[in-house]
């Protein structure tokens, strides 16, 4: 297959095709996931088991229509997580025109490791962030006080971790991509290490929902670890593309 270059108009249809496909799916898995919203609200309250106190166990809804918003942000949330293998190939599908021919036979290794650390960061924060965000949040509640669960407020912030964590773990996929078409080398990201590393506390400090220092650090070295595996994997590349050169 040639090489082809795509004018700016025919780069406007592949994308609004893109976006109707990756569309189309998120639709389809948000019906599904409507129908499934029961087993849904029961995983996402999973992580809170064993730490509300006493008396906070039972959630609540505070309006008469929050059960159906509930369900229908519950749905979109799945369908969003569900999705997102379609996602990453319709932007692969997008970005392909512009590579050459040999670079495009690296759409599978795309796909499948994109939506791998996808769920590694979701999983991540499902099992490990969100556990020890709610027993620092209830460590620090006042004498004579009680928490009452709002599952809207709960979802909101549980779902924006989850996706947050989710698409950070793509660090090593973006980091890979950018060395791969030659917009920068791993040389010249190998000087910014110290810089990454504060740039990651930072964001660890955004995205975290507690401002205890120790869920900032576990959020902040697993990305500069990716950070790390993404260049080692550009070097690899960047040698081997040396190699044949030289061959």
């Amino acid at each position: 297959m040639e090489d082809k270059k795509l004018s700016f108009t025919e780069h406007l249809g592949e994308l609004r095709r893109a976006l109707v496909v990756s569309g189309i799916a998120v639709l389809v898995f948000f019906v599904v996931g409507v129908v499934f919203a029961d087993y849904l609200d029961w995983a996402l309250r999973l992580p809170l088991q064993n730490i509300l106190p006493k008396g906070s166990e039972k959630p609540v809804f505070l309006g008469i229509f929050e059960p159906i918003f509930y369900k229908l942000k519950l749905g979109l949330i799945g369908g969003l997580i569900a999705a997102s293998p379609v996602v990453f190939w319709q932007l692969w599908w997008f970005i392909s025109p512009g590579l050459h021919h040999h670079e495009r036979r690296m759409a599978l290794p795309f796909i499948f490791l994109a939506t791998i650390f996808f769920f590694g960061g979701a999983a991540f924060c499902y099992f490990i962030v969100l556990p020890k965000a709610a027993v620092f949040s209830v460590g620090a509640m006042m004498e004579n006080t009680r928490i009452i669960l709002s599952l809207k407020t709960y979802l909101s912030n549980a779902s924006m971790f989850i996706l947050a964590f989710g698409l950070v773990f793509e660090t090593p996929i973006i980091t890979f991509l950018i060395c791969w078409i030659g917009l920068v080398s791993p040389k010249t990201l190998a000087r910014y290490r110290k810089y990454v590393l504060l740039f990651t506390f930072i964001i660890a400090a955004i995205i975290t929902p507690t401002p205890d220092a120790i869920n900032q650090t576990i959020m902040a070295l697993p990305i500069y670890v990716l950070y790390e595996l993404g260049m080692l994997t550009a070097r690899l590349v960047a040698w081997r593309k040396r190699k044949r050169e030289r061959e």
